[in-house]
């Protein structure tokens, strides 16, 4: 019997009054927050327009990177300690900080290096450890250290790791005159750079560095009786500026300071530094002052050619497209007042591949989108698959509010998970639209239809919601860091079905009670003032949209109207034509075979099992293996990284990375290279390990960026296999190690073998013979960047001092050192 409301608002098929207790089964059907909903209509409708608009601003505002930042709590601890053999260095300052960090029971690895001069202890935490709270207790301890430490050791620095802080592009200048002036341009393009509240550093890399050098000559300090620490103090003593206090004089108070500072280098000539006999001895009898360039410590090159090179290095957190966006516009500012001759180029650019991806993703979105209302609109009818479509989109905009407030950024993870949940966005929109339209084909009253429908399947959908999420909160409990890089997929599908649930029960059926009509019902024309507040709804949102972005706002604008043409006068006739044609030869085809399966359940259950056991032995003989992160992803940058022996120099390690830019030279596939950089020695880092590959002066890391993966002739895979078969293979005395940038959570090398032990000599020998062993072994053809982290100690010259002798000619064993 088809229930109609009449006139007098009660309940009827037959003309009389429902019974109380059929009455109260009714209402006991609905759900609240529906017909709660449906009730305050103007409300959801003002709501939906606050969830589009904060939604587009959220979805702007949030931070794009390729992969999620993860805080891993690393504190490093380095203490220097001044011309001290490593072994000294370890007993002395290692061990001591050692012993009481030992203590802090969150520690969950205790890593350090003693090499000479210098300690370097790095504590990692637990990921459940607050950061904050990993530096206080680490402070705390090296406290308590500091007084057993010696007397010439520096005070321990403690520094935060933090691997979210590695270089996001490379700002190259370079120019027809000489490399001070180059440096000098740099380093005022690095201040305003630094200024900029998203970056954190600048590193500089390359350049001449002024120095003033005092050349003593031993023969003349004999002859004037005079020791070298005399020529020292002079010098330290002069050029300093100390600060007075103040005097008052009259009724003003001035400030007074000591300039000594030198200001011109040859004035240093002119200090005194002795009376002998009344007569003043200059520095200048004595020594050679000498106003030229220190040792260089780092160099840099592009495509041959010297440059001087700033790696930028964002804050954590901040959104790494704006970020290199405000980098370009500084330095487009900063080249007017340039030298016309000076050429600044960017390079390693990470901005250019996430904006890439992230635009990928999103048009997948859109193109996922657009598909679905067509099958929707092919399976379900005009009037229902334009509901189910309306709550993808709002879905999408009320997780990017919630994903916002979380704190989360947009990255490939978040993105990705966004495209799998497409699909699951409309299953609740499709059971609650197609329950409601079932009620109004038998003739119930729109709203009443929306608050009967959605309160008889409301419960199940909350229930196969809340299935589908426990299925993947396992993840959220994943432990580790990559635990803690993969939840950000769980928390974004939990986001996204939960808001689909709310669409669903909310949002949806206050539409439907509003707007849907039969298939079969001619269309009326809106009354004037619902399609005026539409008009002025769909206004408000494309001013919101391009408030933000023009471009975006014509664009959907353009997107929506085009949909509704190829609806009106394409997709309309051909989805009736469907649905009266092909689907119901689809549908019997499926009871003829459904009722084929009942007839027969032993065998459908017997070819079930059949088929799980062959694919899952199938699996087993015929797997193509296992890993976490996959490969399949052609890179945008190959490096070449180059390691010499502790204690070369910085110019004897660039004459190596030289040669290796000379072998790049003659491989092929250059015609795909962007870029060639190449850089030698420590920009300091900042404490990170991964700011800028091998540090120091014996590291160095030659960078080939290639160009857009579709521009390409060749295959980076095949690159990357040429390059590790020719590169550094003839290089002597130096480990060069060829690889691709590497994605996604930090990761250490597939198989990593730990020896462990008291004695430093035996490991290094045990070290050693493990290296050969591998090396001999068939399996070595198959391993890439086989090495040993065992620092070798920096060369070192030890002086004994023969203590009677010294004190024939009245010297210590201090003034001899």
């Amino acid at each position: 019997m088809i229930m109609k409301q009449d006139d007098d608002g009660t309940r009827g098929g037959g003309g009389g009054a429902l019974p109380a207790d059929f009455r109260m089964l009714e209402r006991f059907k609905e759900f609240r927050a529906t017909s709660f909903a449906v009730e305050h209509r103007t409300s959801i409708m003002v709501l939906l327009f606050i969830i589009t608009l904060m939604g587009v601003l959220s979805y702007r505002a949030t931070p794009k990177e390729s992969f999620p930042e993860i805080a891993i709590p690393i504190v490093a601890i380095n203490t220097i300690y001044p011309g001290v053999s490593p072994s000294d260095v370890e007993s002395q300052v290692t061990r001591v900080i050692e012993e009481e960090l030992s203590t802090i029971s969150d520690i969950e690895e205790l890593i350090s290096t003693s090499i000479e001069g210098y300690s370097s202890i790095t504590a990692q935490f637990g990921t459940t450890v607050n950061l904050d709270e990993a530096l206080q207790k680490v402070r705390e301890k090296v406290d308590l250290a500091k007084p057993d430490l010696p007397d010439d050791a520096e005070d321990p620095t403690i520094l935060e790791i933090n691997f979210s802080e590695i270089p996001i592009m490379q700002v190259n200048l370079s120019g027809e005159f000489g490399l001070v002036r180059l440096k000098e341009l740099a380093e005022d393009l690095q201040d305003n750079i630094e200024a900029i509240p998203a970056v954190l550093r600048a590193d500089l890399r390359g350049g001449l560095e002024r120095e003033v050098k005092v050349d003593v000559d031993l023969s003349r300090l004999q002859f004037y009786g005079i020791e070298l620490g005399d020529v020292i103090d002079a010098i330290r003593n002069e050029n300093v500026n100390i600060p007075g206090g103040s005097i008052d004089v009259g009724d003003t108070k001035y400030l007074v300071r000591v300039d000594g500072e030198f200001e011109d280098p040859t004035l240093i000539e002119d200090l005194v530094v002795k009376i002998e006999a009344g007569r003043p001895i200059y520095v200048r009898d004595v020594a050679t002052v000498d106003f030229g360039f220190a040792e260089r410590e780092t160099f840099a090159r592009m495509g041959g050619s010297a440059v001087v090179t700033l790696d930028i290095v964002k804050r954590s957190g901040q959104n790494i497209i704006e970020t290199a966006a405000a980098v370009k516009a500084e330095v487009d500012a900063m080249r007017p007042s340039m030298p016309p001759t000076t050429s600044i180029v960017i390079t390693s650019d990470m901005s250019e591949q996430i904006e890439e991806m992230v635009s990928s993703l999103e048009n997948n979105i859109v193109s996922g989108l657009i598909l679905i209302v067509v099958i929707l609109l092919f399976f379900l009818g005009a009037s229902t698959s334009m509901f189910v479509a309306v709550s993808i989109p709002a879905s999408m905009f009320l997780s990017f509010v919630l994903l916002k407030a979380m704190g989360m950024t947009m990255n490939m993870i978040v993105l990705f998970s966004l495209i799998l949940s497409l699909g699951m966005l409309v299953d609740n929109a499709i059971v609650v639209v197609e329950n409601i339209y079932r009620y109004l084909e038998e003739g119930w009253d729109r709203t009443l239809a929306a608050k009967k429908a959605t309160g008889e399947v409301a419960v199940p959908i909350i229930a196969a919601t809340a299935t589908t999420l426990a299925a993947f909160a396992p993840l959220l409990f994943w432990p580790g860091e990559i635990g803690e890089f993969m939840s950000y997929m769980p928390r974004t599908l939990m986001v996204t079905l939960s808001s689909s649930l709310f669409v669903a029960i909310v949002i949806i059926p206050t539409l439907c009670a509003m707007f849907m009509t039969l298939d079969s019902t001619p269309r009326r024309p809106l009354r004037p003032a619902m399609r005026w507040a539409l008009i002025a709804a769909a206004a408000l949102a494309f001013i919101a949209v391009a408030g933000v972005n023009p471009l975006t706002a014509v664009l959907i604008a353009g997107t929506v109207l085009g949909v509704w043409a190829l609806h009106r006068f394409l997709l309309e006739g051909m989805s009736r034509r469907f649905q009266n044609g092909v689907l119901p030869r689809i549908m019997d085809v499926y009871e003829r075979r459904l009722r084929f399966a009942l007839r027969n359940r032993l065998l459908i259950m017997g070819g079930a099992v059949l088929a799980f056991v062959t694919t899952a032995v199938g699996f087993a003989m015929f797997g193509t293996g296992t890993e976490f992160f996959p490969e399949s992803m052609p890179p945008p940058q190959l490096l070449v990284d180059i390691e010499t022996p502790v204690g070369t120099r910085a110019a004897v390690t660039d004459s190596i990375v030289l040669r290796i830019e000379e072998e790049l030279e003659g491989l092929g596939g250059r015609e795909d290279w962007e870029s060639v950089v190449a850089v030698t020695g420590s920009a300091g880092g900042g404490g990170n390990p991964m700011a800028a590959g091998p540090s120091g002066p014996e590291g160095g890391r030659v960078t080939v960026s290639l160009v857009d993966f579709q521009d390409r002739g060749w295959d980076a895979f095949d690159m990357l296999a040429e390059m590790q078969a020719t590169i550094g293979r003839a290089v002597a005395g130096a480990t060069v190690t060829v690889d691709k940038v590497t994605e996604g959570p930090v990761q250490g090398a597939p198989v990593s073998i730990e020896l462990v032990g008291e004695d430093p000599d035996e490991l290094k020998v045990l070290s050693s013979q493990l290296l050969d062993v591998l090396e001999a072994a068939p399996v070595y053809r198959k391993l890439v960047g086989l090495e040993s982290d065992l620092d070798a100690a920096r060369p070192e010259l030890s002086i004994q001092v023969d203590r009677e002798k010294a004190a024939l000619y009245d010297l210590n064993t201090s003034t001899v050192g």
